[in-house]
């Protein structure tokens, strides 16, 4: 290899200035290039960059543009299953609303289905109603139709007996007179054959007839004088039956004609019955008894001849079976003293005049007995009581006219009590079931008897006028509700054809009957006894009994 040659100073300065300006140039465009380069560099890192930026940004837009396309399809499902959940919704409020409407068109369905079956049943009730209440009237009509041809009957067969009764006593008559012509022209015609056998036959028959006069006196007397060994009670009762029976004529008679007329040595087959039931009903013996009197009769005779008399037997013994069970005596539970006992009824029923024969007992078995005149609407009943009062020895507490009579009862107890009184008697003003003002007052009497003993009133008497007939058996039912009436007396029995209205009560009752009255007459109020009511009722005499 060659040996370069070095230049000259000259050139080498110029070479050195041209050099160092090449080499600055060079520098530069090194520097330039380098600047280039790095610009070129930074461009290509700029653009890479800028590419990478780009990438990043459409990844990034890519990215979001997915991730919208995801949000935006997790809001559609979302959006969906909101929609579904809403549907799942409206469809089961419109189940529940199907549910709710079908409950509600049963529920009213079931509504108009018990609407009219109430209307049914009130339609029906009313019907019913209206069926009983032309039942009843047709009832009562025919009732009214049987009685009245009952009467003409009875009426026309007196008539028909009393001719019958004329012409027999007009034939017994004509046969009693030729009887004695026969006897006449037999003794005319023994008198002439024979004087003195005639005289002494004559003297015969004479004594004999007398001694049989004496002989029917003599019987007479022994029947309507007690005998020596009669005791003091059986006289009384035997007494007491003749007044019963006199006071009940009324209403055995009328029962005894009845029967009399279809019971004529007939046989027993069901017309009679049923025109005996009939009877029975109409003399307000009440249906219950009315029947069992029946079934007795069909039951021992029927198919058989009978007579009125076993008829009436046979009611008579019926009837006492019904009232045997409350026949009972007044007992007084003297642990309380007083015996409280108060009488209610209706006005007119005997109230204040029972009061008064009951002190008038009380006071001749020795109990003391004090009277309050309660009834302080009536001036005249509190007279009225003074006077039985002054009668039977017995106080009276009363109060001005008009005064309160709940008052009055509890200054009555606390004036009993203190005096040691057997027995405290108390009148109450007459009340109509109808008038609930005189029922409040009638139960503030009791209220207020209860404050001071809490078990009085011990008796509460209820006074029934035998006369009023079936309206006495609604009376027991008001006051039995509203005053607890535990023992019944029945007044006025001899003022009615209708005393069997007792039996259809204590039947249909069975509350205690305590006394019955026939009369005005102290005596003519008597301790109930089943059996002689019955034979009295029955028209039958005591001799059997």
């Amino acid at each position: 290899m060659a040996e370069e040659k070095k230049p000259g100073l000259l050139k080498r300065m110029f070479s050195f200035g041209f050099g160092k300006k090449n080499q600055e140039q060079e520098e530069a465009d090194t520097s330039a290039i380098e600047n280039a380069e790095r610009i070129a560099k930074e461009a290509a890192e700029a653009e890479t960059k800028a590419r990478e930026e780009a990438q990043r940004i459409a990844k990034e837009e890519q990215e979001a543009e997915a991730e919208k396309r995801a949000e935006e399809k997790r809001q559609a499902e979302e959006e969906a299953k909101r929609l579904a959940q809403e549907a799942k919704q409206a469809a089961e409020k419109e189940r529940k609303a199907a549910e709710k409407a079908e409950e509600e068109a049963k529920a009213e369905v079931e509504k108009r289905a018990k609407a009219e079956e109430k209307a049914a049943k009130l339609e029906a009730k009313r019907l019913e109603k209206e069926s009983e209440a032309a039942a009843k009237a047709e009832a009562k009509r025919l009732k009214t139709e049987q009685e009245a041809e009952a009467k003409h009957l009875a009426a026309e067969e007196k008539k028909c007996l009393e001719a019958q009764e004329a012409e027999r006593i007009a034939k017994e008559k004509q046969e009693a007179e030729r009887i004695v012509q026969e006897q006449e022209e037999t003794e005319r015609l023994a008198f002439e054959k024979a004087e003195e056998s005639r005289k002494a036959e004559e003297a015969i028959a004479a004594r004999e007839a007398a001694e049989q006069v004496a002989a029917r006196k003599t019987e007479e007397q022994n029947a309507t004088s007690p005998s020596p060994e009669t005791t003091e009670d059986e006289a009384r009762r035997q007494g007491w039956f003749k007044r019963l029976r006199k006071g009940l004529s009324q209403t055995s008679n009328n029962l005894k004609d009845n029967i009399s007329s279809v019971f004529t040595k007939t046989k027993l087959d069901d017309d009679t019955l049923q025109d005996l039931e009939d009877i029975l009903i109409q003399a307000d013996i009440g249906v219950e008894t009315a029947l069992k009197i029946t079934d007795a009769l069909a039951d021992q005779r029927f198919g058989k001849d009978i007579t009125d008399r076993e008829v009436r037997e046979v009611m008579a013994g019926e009837i006492e079976k019904v009232l045997e069970p409350v026949a009972h005596d007044l007992a007084l539970d003297l642990d309380h003293q007083p015996h409280v006992i108060l009488v209610v009824g209706v006005n007119g029923s005997g109230k204040t005049t029972t009061i008064g024969k009951i002190s008038q007992k009380l006071y001749d078995a020795g109990f003391s007995t004090l009277l309050v005149a309660g009834d302080t609407f009536r001036a005249a009943a509190i007279e009225q009581l003074h006077i039985w009062g002054d009668r039977t020895m017995a106080p009276v507490m009363s109060r001005e006219n008009g005064a309160d009579s709940a008052g009055l009862a509890f200054d009555a107890w606390a004036d009993a009590k203190e005096q040691r009184r057997d027995v405290m008697l108390m009148d109450t003003a007459g009340r109509l079931q109808n008038k609930k003002e005189l029922m409040d007052e009638l139960e503030k009497i009791i209220r207020v008897l209860k404050k001071q003993d809490p078990t009085a009133p011990h008796t509460v008497l209820l006074t029934l006028d035998a006369t009023t007939g079936q309206n006495a058996l609604n009376q027991v039912e008001i006051f039995k509700d509203v005053a607890g009436v535990n023992g019944l007396v029945m007044t006025k029995l001899d003022g009615t054809a209708r005393g069997g209205i007792l039996v259809a009560i204590a039947a249909k009752h069975k509350l205690p009957v305590y006394f019955i009255g026939v009369g005005e007459q102290v005596e003519d109020l008597e301790p109930f006894e089943a059996d002689v009511f019955a034979r009295a009722i029955a028209g039958l005499d005591d001799d059997a009994h």
